[in-house]
């Protein structure tokens, strides 16, 4: 009969025997297990550097665009004839401007009173302007839709399904239903005529009433100002070709002259810099918690002594504090406010930044931005991070080898792993025969003493 558990017939407790011996054969195991660990540390450590990397790429990428050191802003004495925004190109000055009219679209009715019944027909929109009282179409080919006939709200769809060069809409005064025909666009050069057998014709130098079958309730029209006295007349409410870099929203006419102020605007540049001198301190702070060393717990972080890490922190801190030949102004950082504190962060003096921000001679722009010979120092640590990103650079090739290093580990405990399970599987099998010996030994042994306790007595005297 078999044994249905180790350790039943001899009384040997198997199982703890076996579980002591797989301990003391684990121990590589344990030891590769916290190699793989220490490695995994360090390739997180090395995403948290690449993260850091990455936002003072980006903060120093926004510091490459000149636009960011030649904005400007627009303010409007009074913001409710008109808004403006400007841009890089725009010259700091003032402006005196005067609406005196805005752009409109051409705007036309069916009667007020009496509600209008479209026919089945043609409908025919003729673009052009109105010169000396007549109307003078504009050359191009009108635009006409077949009406199968229907309600007024049939026509309507039908003409703003059309692309016609207006749109069409339905409103209820209350009397009547009636039919609205606004251009699609303003200016002198968007009136238009109707024609056509639906039933509407219309002229837009036709005088008359709301009563008329159709009647003119908006004539097309230009914007009209004066730009310092100068007259200016354009075809939209939103002009950007009459100052320099500068766009014009017009709101409301006729008014009084108002003031325009175009000022630089040096506020954007300074938040960028401010940005990117954080995103630098924040790259600062990670290195130094990854390869910090606490002496009175004899302690080391992740990076410890990290050679690629020092590599890393060392490049981008001497880029930051080297001279850059051939700029016209500025050559280092130092020269607008910005310094390396002892703890290897940059700390900024506010008033000197914005000072040198003001002064063109100090060329703030140039130094990050570069020029057409020299780079500057925002293109450098753009550059100078994708090298050590990119495939093949610094960081790229060490997290490569680390993980190159973590597939090798995990194939090493993948085999350890079947080792271990056959050694077990012969110490079962070893101490399975030896629980089996055992038991019959015992079993012997039993029966001996029982056969011997079954022998007659012999007497220790003679009679």
């Amino acid at each position: 009969m078999g044994l249905s558990a180790a350790g039943i017939g001899s009384g040997l407790d198997i199982e703890s025997l076996i579980s002591s011996l797989m301990s003391l054969e684990q121990r590589p195991l344990v030891q590769l297990q916290a190699k793989e660990s220490s490695f995994q540390a360090k390739l997180s450590a090395y995403g948290q550097i690449k993260a850091s990397l990455a936002t003072l790429q980006s903060s120093a990428s926004a510091l490459t665009k000149s636009a960011k050191f030649t904005a400007t802003t627009a303010t409007v004495a009074d913001p409710t004839i008109l808004s403006a925004t400007s841009g890089a190109s725009a010259t700091a000055g003032n402006y005196t401007v005067k609406v005196n009219a805005l752009a409109t679209t051409q705007r036309t009715a069916t009667s007020a009173t009496t509600e209008f019944v479209p026919a089945a027909g043609n409908l025919t929109v003729t673009f052009g302007s109105v010169v000396n009282g007549s109307f003078v179409p504009d050359g191009n080919t009108p635009a006409t839709l077949n009406f199968a006939g229907g309600t007024l709200e049939d026509l309507r769809d039908a003409i703003n399904d059309s692309e016609m060069g207006v749109t069409a809409s339905v409103i209820n005064n209350g009397t009547a239903k009636q039919l609205v025909l606004t251009s699609a666009s303003t200016g002198a050069a968007q009136a238009f005529s109707l024609s056509g057998t639906v039933g509407l014709s219309y002229l837009p130098t036709d005088t008359t009433t709301s009563s008329d079958p159709v009647y003119g309730v908006q004539s097309a029209g230009n914007a009209s100002l004066e730009v310092d006295g100068i007259a200016v007349t354009r075809s939209k409410n939103v002009i950007d070709d009459v100052i320099d870099g500068v766009t014009l929203t017009l709101k409301s006419a006729p008014s009084a002259a108002t003031t325009l102020t175009i000022a630089d605007d040096k506020s954007g540049a300074k938040s960028a810099i401010e940005s990117f001198v954080t995103s630098f301190n924040n790259l600062v702070s990670t290195i130094k918690t990854l390869t910090s060393y606490d002496a009175e717990k004899d302690a080391a972080a992740t990076l410890t002594g990290d050679a690629t890490t020092r590599s890393v922190q060392g490049q981008i801190r001497d880029l930051l504090t080297t001279n850059i030949d051939g700029l016209p102004g500025a050559t280092r950082l130092g020269d607008i406010g910005i310094t390396l504190t002892s703890t290897g962060t940059l700390s900024i003096d506010s008033e000197k930044l914005q000072a040198a921000l003001s002064d063109p001679a100090k060329g703030v722009g140039a130094l990050f931005t570069g020029t057409d010979t020299v780079d500057g120092l925002a293109k450098r640590v753009t550059d100078r991070i994708d090298s050590f990103l990119d495939a093949g650079g610094l960081i790229s090739s060490r997290t490569d080898g680390i993980n190159s290093t973590l597939k090798s580990l995990s194939k090493q405990e993948d085999a350890f792993n079947l080792r271990l399970s056959k050694i077990e599987a012969r110490y079962r099998a070893q101490f399975t025969a030896l629980d089996t010996l055992i038991a019959s030994m015992n079993q012997t042994s039993t029966f001996l003493a029982q056969q011997l306790a079954n022998l007659p007595t012999i007497s220790s005297s003679s009679n």
